[in-house]
């Protein structure tokens, strides 16, 4: 589900500190020459004749035009030379040297990272930007090898609960599967206020502060289609926080040929049993591929599912509790009304049963 795969990505870490995002086309810092010191001074410098320093970040509201001419592509486009200089110093200074990354709101700029010394290093990056005032330059606890060594600390720690982990704008943003509150726990009380950790779909330690509206995820349900899907699963019972596989089989119930496009795989959401309340559903990776074709009179395609035992609502915990659950699967139909887009309408299958157990 298109939809379900926003949500779940709404957590997606940074990979690389020295690498701005992906999409802005930015070259990989570069390796050649030796590193050397940041800049001495006898005593500690404030970043008081700094323009450039900011205590805190100004964002918001995001942008909303990230088309390939629109405002956002195209400044951050113009800053690309800029990004390049700025990974050539912080590689010559990695004592010191943070991140450096893009904010886009409420206006684009580069915003970059150094332990100490920031008065030197604003003046340094001043004489070789292109554009001096279109960064801005914040003091944080670690260095950008600090961060790599505590990120790989806690990959081994996390181990198969590991969903994704990545170096974020300040922190060392974790995604845990929905049993890894044990391994949670562990990395909050190691690495404090350096980490963000996300358990299934909901923040740890305080799980109440946000809830997904799994509900919502699949509005535009297609009922008046001779298309019909059917899901079976591979297992009748899962452990809570576990994750399971099925299928599900479209078909074609008329008597017309149907052209129908879709994604494998899909991913499964499960409903209190009995009801049209949707309480969980899978919130790792997918890595799909396109499928479809033109179905006959009776045609079939078998689609692969993922399914998961995330809670979405935080009273339930961060995994579903144990008892009997119905499980339903979305499908994807996509559509091509204009070649400027694609419209996603979905064909929900009937109820499978499924028992969580302790």
């Amino acid at each position: 589900m298109a939809s379900l795969r926003r949500a779940a990505a709404r957590f997606e870490p940074l990979l690389v500190v020295l690498m701005a995002a992906a999409c802005t086309g930015a070259p990989p810092p570069p390796t050649g020459g030796p590193a050397s010191p940041s800049p001495g001074t006898s005593a500690p410098i404030g970043p008081g004749d700094c323009p450039n320093y900011v205590d805190i970040v100004e964002t918001g509201p995001d942008p909303t035009d990230f088309s390939e001419n629109g405002p956002v592509v195209r400044d951050q486009g113009r800053l690309q030379g800029d990004v390049a200089a700025m990974q050539t110093y912080g590689s010559a200074h990695p004592d010191e040297f943070t991140s450096v990354r893009f904010e886009n709101a409420p206006w684009v700029r580069l915003v970059i990272g150094f332990t100490g010394h920031i008065q030197e290093h604003c003046a340094a990056l001043r004489s070789i930007l292109e554009f001096p005032d279109e960064f801005q330059v914040v003091r944080l606890p670690k260095t950008a090898t600090e961060l790599e060594d505590i990120q790989q600390a806690i990959v081994a720690l996390a181990g198969q609960h590991l969903r994704a982990v990545g170096i974020g704008a300040e922190t060392i943003d974790v995604q845990l599967r929905a049993d890894g509150i044990e391994i949670a726990r562990q990395i909050h009380a190691t690495y404090g206020d350096l980490r963000v950790i996300q358990v299934g779909f909901l923040p740890y330690p305080d799980p109440a502060s946000a809830r997904v509206d799994c509900s919502g995820i699949f509005k535009d349900v297609i009922t008046d289609t001779t298309l019909r899907a059917t899901a079976r699963l591979e297992v009748t019972q899962v452990v809570t926080g576990a994750d399971f596989r099925g299928s599900v089989t479209i078909t074609n119930a008329g008597s017309d040929l149907v052209d129908f496009e879709s994604g494998d795989p899909m991913t499964a959401v499960l409903y209190q049993r009995g009801t049209d309340e949707v309480v969980g559903a899978y919130e790792g990776g997918i890595g799909g591929v396109g499928t479809g074709g033109t179905l006959g009179p009776g045609g079939t395609i078998d689609i692969g599912v993922l399914g998961g035992t995330a809670s979405c609502d935080p009273s339930l915990g961060y995994a579903l509790p144990p008892g009997l659950y119905d499980v339903r699967v979305p499908v994807e139909q996509y559509a091509h009304p204009d070649p400027n887009g694609v419209v996603v309408t979905y064909l929900l299958s009937d109820p499978v049963p499924l028992e969580i157990t302790p």
